[in-house]
This record gives C-alpha cells, sequence and structure tokens, in this order.
C-alpha cells in the first residue's frame, strides 16, 4: 500500500487519485447509515426508543395531539387523549390560555388453576396552549369522548369567522 502510494505522489508532482474496487452492495451501507440517523433523530425529538421506558428512572410524560380552532365567536381545542377516562383529566382554563393534564395508571390481573397474568400501565399527558385572544373562562365547557377531549371557551369579544378566498393561477 505505501509502495502505490509513493509511485504516484512521484510521477510528474500531480496529484493522481488511485482507483479503489467499491463491492457493488457498498450502497446498501450508505442506506442502513441513513436510516439508523433518522430513527435515532425521530426518536429524540418524538420521545425516545423502545429501550428507553426500561433504561429511564422516570416517568415520560408527553404532549397530546390538538387542534385550536377559531369559530368567530369561541376557541374550539381538541386533544387526543386514548385511554383516558374522564375521571383521569384535569383541565383549567385561564383567560389567555388552557392546560391539559390526564394521568392514568392501571393494573390487571388474572389468576387461574394454572397461571397467573398481571399487566400495568401508566401514562402521563400534559399540554399548554396560549389562546390568541382574551376568553372568557368561566363560561368554557368540555367532553370527552372515545378519546377526544373538545373544550369550547367563547371569547371576550367576538370576531367574524375567516372566510376562504378563491385565488385565481396564472
Amino acid at each position: 500500500m505505501e509502495r502505490k502510494s509513493k509511485e504516484i505522489q512521484a510521477k510528474d508532482s500531480q496529484t493522481i487519485l488511485a482507483r479503489t474496487t467499491v463491492s457493488p452492495f457498498a450502497w446498501l451501507d450508505d442506506m442502513d447509515r441513513w436510516f439508523d440517523n433518522f430513527r435515532r433523530s425521530f426518536e429524540v425529538r418524538f420521545g425516545g426508543g423502545p429501550l428507553d421506558r426500561w433504561t429511564d428512572s422516570d416517568l415520560r410524560v408527553r404532549e397530546p395531539l390538538v387542534d385550536l380552532i377559531d369559530k368567530g365567536s369561541e376557541f374550539v381545542v381538541r386533544a387526543e387523549l386514548p385511554g383516558v377516562a374522564k375521571e383521569d383529566v384535569d383541565l383549567t382554563v385561564t383567560a389567555d390560555g388552557i392546560e391539559i393534564r390526564a394521568e392514568t395508571n392501571r393494573s390487571r390481573a388474572e389468576k387461574d388453576k394454572n397461571y397467573e397474568y398481571r399487566e400495568r400501565t401508566y401514562q402521563a399527558l400534559h399540554r399548554v396552549l396560549s389562546f390568541p385572544e382574551e376568553v372568557k373562562a368561566d363560561r368554557a365547557s368540555a367532553t370527552l369522548k372515545d378519546g377526544i377531549l373538545e373544550v369550547r371557551v367563547p371569547k371576550k369579544e367576538p370576531t367574524p369567522e375567516p372566510k376562504p378566498v378563491k385565488v385565481p393561477v396564472e
């Protein structure tokens, strides 16, 4: 190897690149590396990988997916809270924002003559949103149905609901 590199450098003092043999499947190694990098960045952004629950000593709190809809006279907040009962939801509405907390801690056990089965689950959700306008917090109402929490909060001063405008493409 050293002999080749010296020969390459000695020729007319010009830089000549040595030809290397690359496996026709080397691009698969690159693909594996790209997917590993993507998976790692995804895990960092969205709460860690499958082994995190076994290595972390603290329990994770996840942010539920939320829609904030301006209906003109009120704001409607829809949050996904799968597997959460209404008794487990702690909802706080202020004049400028909303805070949603939910925590479930369930266990199930079956015991039979030949086996014993136990399962425990824990889930914590927390999300804080700010309203773009001041609201009447004391008139807020909420419902939880099929894992979707819907909160309706009237605005202090209603605004006309925005109407879509058709724009011609030239």
